[in-house]
């Protein structure tokens, strides 16, 4: 039997953890579960900024493009974790060259676009957050939504454009005009392009950059709505407010214009910049809590809201408690630690512990969310973060000296999970959000929560299939559990392997193989699922098979001695 590590993504007990580490939180925070005191630089407000410089000369563009890039290099953690260090310079050699030829607009793109190669979520150029970008915005509210990119709120004189469904952005697919602003997004994975698309899209001056727009005063889509297809011009209009420091605004609409929203607003959105929220919910036997910020508020700090929260929890015992995080951008990461500590004395075996996390889950937000992972039975609902948890944080502001754009760089790792290479804290049930259910103030995710009853894993499905109906059965449970969407970011290469092993370990080696020749093939990514194939095939007289999927192993990592050993003796035995 080969034995294959649980990961977070599988929802398992951490009980056995948990005696532990929950000593390591009361006591006080130790290295591991620390971040460093500069732990917050990303929030820290940078030199005020007057407005927008719009007549630069070439040179001046070519100066502030020559102080980013030194800037980046000096103060990065490690600039070159992604891209080398020849890419980086030929990038901005190549910008350099052009400017010249180039618009304002369309210079500032380009620093963008250099930011986003680095490869990490706060080493960017951004528009949300800096006055200096002063580029208007449509005058409507995007949104990604699950079944497509919508009009989610439009000022008065465009109401009849609310809940379009968008198709195309000039004529270019909107997958492709997505993909596009993608290289443009600084991110840690891939929730970064789902929360900025829909915001850098609606952005004249963004669009014409990308050759999304022959203009930088207008967008031109192509909209859906009510059977009816039609191609719309949008004259840009005014700058939108920045966003918040460390809270995502994305379902924020401004005060007289038209919302897609006809119900009443789901609690998660009813007061995204009230930080600290606490509700009843007597009537579905739950406690619902909001954290928007890792921050204190007057007359109350973070680990006193926790203490708040579990004194609650003890007077009503409530069955559900949940904490939702899905608008928490950010914030001190420093101040989890007495929070995450309630938390954890909250939880106990009648009021079950659940996360809602989202795309606008970010920055500190992690730390609590790999904390809560570790230290709790709690079960992760919603999507992914767009954080994850080992990667380079505290971005550091600076202003470039002629346009005085930020330009923000991260200076330190933080290694929050270990060795885990995941790109995101796991998800145990996805509930994703449609365009209809925001129309109807629905909430999927409070709806699973308040109605959850636990689920055999997959390793128990499996096993009790085999028995059943053999290989057959096998496959056909594996594949209804991987097309079921509430699976949908489960660590399933991981988990098929678990499985796999679990299977051939009962004496169930054609099953096993079934299991493991699935997992290899539909995650070709994974170091436990190939590694599981191999040793199953290797046992099984399938030396083939078992010497692709060892080599495959070895292509993802190279040190891996158990896939060393298999392939030394699947050599030896082919002699």
């Amino acid at each position: 039997m080969l034995h294959i590590r649980r990961v977070d993504a599988v929802a398992y007990s951490a009980r056995h953890l948990r005696t532990q580490l929950v000593a390591i939180l009361i006591v006080g925070a130790t290295p591991a579960l620390r971040a460093p005191t500069l732990a917050n630089a990303q929030s820290v407000p940078a030199t005020t900024a007057s407005g927008p410089v719009y007549n630069l000369t070439a040179e001046q563009w070519r100066e502030d493009l020559r102080f980013m890039s030194t800037e980046m290099q000096r103060r990065h953690k490690n600039l070159y974790h992604t891209i080398t260090p020849e890419k980086f310079a030929a990038a901005v050699a190549d910008l350099d060259a052009r400017i010249p030829a180039l618009q304002r607009n369309e210079i500032i793109i380009g620093m963008m676009k250099i930011a986003a190669m680095i490869g990490d979520g706060h080493t960017r150029v951004d528009p949300r957050k800096d006055a200096k970008f002063g580029f208007p915005s449509l005058p409507l509210r995007l949104y990604l939504f699950e079944d497509g990119l919508y009009v989610r709120a439009a000022a008065p004189q465009y109401a009849s454009l609310v809940g379009s469904k968008i198709d195309a952005v000039n004529g270019v697919p909107v997958q492709e005009a997505i993909s596009r602003v993608n290289e443009i997004i600084s991110k840690d994975n891939e929730m970064a392009t789902k929360l900025l698309a829909p915001v850098y899209l609606n952005m004249p001056d963004i669009l014409q950059a990308l050759k999304l727009s022959p203009t930088s005063k207008a967008a031109i889509f192509t909209m859906r709505k009510n059977g009816r297809v039609s191609t719309v011009s949008v004259p840009a209009g005014e700058t939108a407010p920045l966003w918040p420091s460390d809270t995502d605004a994305s379902f924020i609409t401004p005060a007289g214009w038209v919302d897609a929203r006809t119900a009443k607003a789901p609690v998660w959105l009813q007061s995204p910049l009230d930080y600290h929220r606490m509700i009843d919910l007597p009537n579905r036997k739950g406690l619902y809590t909001q954290l928007n910020m890792v921050t204190g508020v007057k007359d109350e700090s973070l680990a006193q809201f926790g203490a708040k929260i579990r004194k609650h929890a003890d007077s009503t015992n409530p069955r559900a408690l949940i904490v939702d995080l899905r608008l928490n951008y950010g914030g001190n990461m420093d101040l989890r630690n007495g929070y995450v500590r309630e938390l954890i004395k909250a939880e106990d075996d009648d009021t079950r512990l659940f996360v809602f996390t989202a795309r606008g889950s970010f920055s500190a937000t992690e730390g609590i969310l790999v904390d809560l992972r570790r230290l709790t039975n709690a079960v992760f609902i919603g999507e992914p973060a767009s954080s994850k948890p080992n990667s380079f944080g505290d971005g550091y502001r600076t202003r470039m000296p002629n346009s005085g754009i930020s330009v923000q760089t991260s200076i330190y790792w933080h290694q929050l999970g270990g060795q885990s290479k995941q790109p995101w804290t796991g998800v145990d049930i996805a509930t994703p959000l449609t365009f209809a259910d925001y129309v109807s103030g629905k909430d999927p995710a409070l709806e699973v929560a308040l109605n959850y009853t636990p689920e055999p894993y997959l390793t128990e499905r499996l096993m009790q299939a085999a028995k059943i109906g053999g290989v057959k059965a096998v496959r056909d449970t594996l594949t209804a559990f991987q097309a079921n969407v509430a699976n949908r970011y489960l660590n399933l290469g991981s988990m098929t392997a678990i499985a796999a092993d679990a299977l051939y370990s009962e004496r169930q080696p054609e099953e096993a193989f079934a299991v493991a020749e699935i997992g290899a093939r539909d995650y070709p990514s994974s170091v436990d699922a190939n590694l599981l194939l191999a040793y199953i095939a290797a046992h099984t007289n399938r030396p083939d098979v078992a010497l692709r999927a060892v080599r495959r192993t070895l292509e993802l990592d190279p040190n891996n001695r158990t896939a060393r050993d298999i392939e030394t003796s699947l050599k030896a035995s082919m002699k």
